[in-house]
């Protein structure tokens, strides 16, 4: 008798421990759409079955529901690929979360007095970062980066500082296997270690060439009103302008856009101790 993958046993237990009342047909569609958003790319029912665990016959029957539905589409190569259905519906959850709202003005402020291309950043279950808002530079060259994408938090900027203030985040991603992104990645797990230690001991993160060899970053850590630190604010910088005058004149307005943010939020130190 075959054996079943190990991922198809795993669900299977899953749908077993499932709440009466869910709907395994609706849970069978989120994990399909869940891999797009990790793969980030055009994707063939091969692929999306071996992600997926479902089997080919469903997954079939899943994909023309949601190509109906007008949230996926089938290109001239049989690839499957989101519509933009999803980002309107995405926007609309995004408008209602009060981080972007509040920090919005001060993400402006701060585009302006850098001239440089500002994220806001948060953490997700995975222990990848990704970016809720961003406002680009007005420079022809500028850092390119795409609001809702999952990027690694342990070789970039906003990453690491948001590693420095969830220890148990940061012991997950440290034993988790990590690409060699450029000649400048480090992916040892005991000197990532060190500089996640020093960037949330400075208060700033600052990455060079990493992620992308091109591009670096400035970070800083936002505090809620209880001072846990929910998000991050950085600036995404062309690595040929990332220079050591460029720091200087930048560090202290990240840190600055990110100290009013968090008192926009209602961080007090004096009241919540952080």
């Amino acid at each position: 008798m075959a054996e079943t993958p190990p991922n198809r046993q795993s669900r299977t237990a899953a749908a077993r421990r499932r709440p009466t009342g869910i709907m395994g047909s609706v849970i069978k569609v989120f994990e399909v759409l869940e891999v797009f958003e990790r793969k980030w790319r055009p994707l063939g029912v091969t692929e999306l079955a071996r992600e997926t665990g479902q089997p080919k016959s469903s997954l079939h029957r899943v994909l023309t529901t949601l190509v109906h539905a007008g949230v996926v589409e089938q290109n001239e190569d049989g690839l499957y690929h989101p519509t933009l259905k999803l980002w309107r519906i995405g926007n609309l959850a995004l408008s209602e979360i009060d981080l972007v709202q509040v920090a919005h003005p001060r993400l402006e402020a701060l585009c302006k007095a850098a001239d440089e291309t500002v994220h806001l950043a948060v953490s997700e279950p995975g222990g990848g970062v990704i970016y809720l808002s961003k406002v680009e530079s007005p420079r022809s060259i500028r850092v390119q980066t795409q609001v809702g994408r999952v990027n690694p938090s342990w070789c970039t900027s906003t990453g690491r500082m948001l590693l420095a203030h969830d220890p148990e985040m940061l012991e997950r991603v440290l034993a988790l296997p990590k690409a060699q992104h450029t000649p400048l990645t480090e992916t040892d797990p005991d000197r990532l270690r060190d500089i996640v230690a020093k960037t949330g001991a400075e208060g700033i993160s600052i990455l060079k060439g990493e992620n992308h060899p091109e591009m670096g970053g400035i970070s800083a850590a936002i505090r809620d009103h209880t001072g846990k630190v929910v998000a991050a604010v950085g600036l995404g910088i062309p690595l040929f302008r990332l220079d050591d005058a460029l720091i200087q004149r930048c560090a202290p307005l990240v840190r600055a856009a990110a100290a009013d943010i968090s008192h926009d939020l209602n961080y007090r130190p004096n009241i919540s101790g952080a």
